[in-house]
């Protein structure tokens, strides 16, 4: 990695102004809960400035950055999913170059980056306490990690917990989510606070997103569309059938579809309870 220039210490443009509902039900259409999700937490990272350069931890395969920033100097993404390094590197979002990293050790340089940003990531890492002083090293004084992950309140507010026969069936519900999509914990601030103080960070804002009726709602539309599992809707959506040349039907109905359903989960705030927490901390001068 060469040393930072004065284009790099700029501020990276974000699409403020961007309808994320209607860009991530395009994007992805074959799973509806997943473009809430990611919709909302889009439309919370546009309250933040994100100073350049800017490593994107845990990157995939660039879908999500690229519908907040774009394409523009200063990005840099990692990821361990091997797979997913192809895509990003043909996403033409990391125009400062894409690696294979290990949160544990990452390959660049102490006081690299003015912003470190990770979507929904460090939930499925056993030992954050692990990999935040990575994240917090790459960091130049002053610089802002920033991580969207899902909150304290995210297993209470899951619809079936909420409408669980028993605490025995809400906390078997719970298991069976956890897995379903491999979370390992969920904080509150103050101990993102902790956490973040161990490695030399301040935490500076702990706001809650996606709102208790719109995590409701993404719950059931995981059964409905079966994520993590099968439906009727997985099997027309499936890439293998894609040659048969009916999803791009689908793939225009299901916006006009949801929107009505969709649209007032997208626009409502809940800075005081939901089910995701937008997390950040700066490096101490």
């Amino acid at each position: 990695m060469t040393d930072n220039t004065a284009t790099d210490r700029a501020t990276l443009v974000v699409h403020r102004e961007r309808d994320f509902l209607a860009e991530f039900l395009k994007r992805y259409w074959f799973a509806p809960p997943v473009a809430l999700w990611r919709a909302i937490e889009a439309k919370a990272l546009t309250s933040l400035d994100f100073p350049a350069p800017m490593l994107d931890f845990g990157c995939g395969d660039g879908m999500f950055t690229d519908a907040v920033f774009g394409k523009q100097r200063g990005i840099y993404g990692c990821d361990i999913a091997s797979g997913e390094l192809p895509s990003a590197r043909d996403s033409g979002v990391y125009a400062r170059g894409v690696q294979f990293a290990d949160g544990h050790a990452l390959p660049y340089r102490d006081n690299t980056f003015g912003s470190c940003y990770s979507n929904s990531v460090i939930e499925h890492i056993p030992d954050p306490q692990n990999v935040l002083p990575e994240l917090a090293r790459v960091l130049r004084p002053g610089g802002i990690l920033v991580l969207t992950v899902p909150s304290n309140r995210f297993h209470s507010l899951l619809d079936g917990v909420r409408h669980a026969p028993s605490k025995e069936a809400a906390k078997a519900y719970e298991a069976h989510v956890d897995k379903l999509f491999a979370h390992h914990h969920y904080h509150d601030a103050d101990e993102w606070r902790v956490l973040l103080q161990a490695c030399g960070l301040r935490l500076t804002h702990a706001h809650y997103y996606v709102s208790p009726d719109a995590v409701s709602v993404w719950d059931r539309m995981n059964r409905e569309y079966g994520i993590g599992g099968r439906s009727f809707f997985n099997l027309i959506a499936s890439p293998r059938l894609r040659w048969l040349g009916y999803q791009s039907i689908i793939a225009r109905q299901m916006p006009r579809r949801l929107m009505p359903t969709l649209r007032p989960l997208y626009e409502s705030a809940s800075p005081n309870d939901g089910g995701g927490m937008l997390v950040v901390g700066q490096k101490e001068f």
